[in-house]
């Protein structure tokens, strides 16, 4: 049976990056940001003052998640024995790659300097057509495959078992193994 109170546990632990998390307490909180995404989103779509209103909300309410969302993640990373610094792997992926696709493509700025933004927002399929032909397949070996690579590290990671012993990062949450009040042999 699964302890809901878990889904709230990391804004208990609103900045708490020491210690470890079980994979429940992740997955929940991350469910419960889904849900709540889903609700601002709803409003959103209403139009409206409405929208405006849940827009402004739903910023402000991510910006709040942000910190426990690392936290959590950190916590589940050292959960697994891994160092908490695995939570900046996809962005740096991310950054390399779109920086590495720029550099060793210059004619791109040259060919998207021709497209009309309002086009591309409006989901002109003329416009989206000319967009992706710019970037090519190029975009899809330096960009887009690294980055989903890396989200599928970390996600794997986040979907390990923890340790069922103490580690470095403290006692397994889930009471398994020794203590740390123990002698490991």
């Amino acid at each position: 049976m699964t302890d809901l109170s878990l889904a709230i546990q990391p804004l208990k632990k609103y900045f708490d990056f020491k210690g470890r998390a079980r994979r429940t307490e992740y997955w929940l909180f991350f469910a419960l940001q889904v849900a709540i995404s889903v609700v601002f989103n709803l409003f959103q779509a209403a139009g409206g003052a409405t929208a405006g209103i849940a827009t402004g909300l739903g910023m402000l309410v991510s910006l709040g998640l942000l910190i426990p969302s690392l936290a959590v993640g950190v916590r589940r990373f050292h959960d697994t024995g891994r160092t908490g610094w695995w939570i900046i792997f996809y962005p740096v992926v991310y950054i390399i790659s779109v920086f590495a696709f720029a550099f060793t493509h210059p004619h791109l700025a040259e060919g998207l300097a021709g497209l009309d933004p309002s086009t591309l927002e409006s989901g002109d399929p003329e416009a989206l057509t000319a967009f992706f032909n710019i970037l090519g397949p190029q975009a899809i070996l330096w960009v887009v495959l690294p980055t989903w690579i890396a989200s599928l590290v970390t996600f794997v990671f986040h979907v390990q078992d923890g340790q069922p012993q103490p580690n470095k990062f403290g006692d397994d949450p889930k009471g398994r193994g020794v203590t740390s009040n123990e002698y490991i042999f």
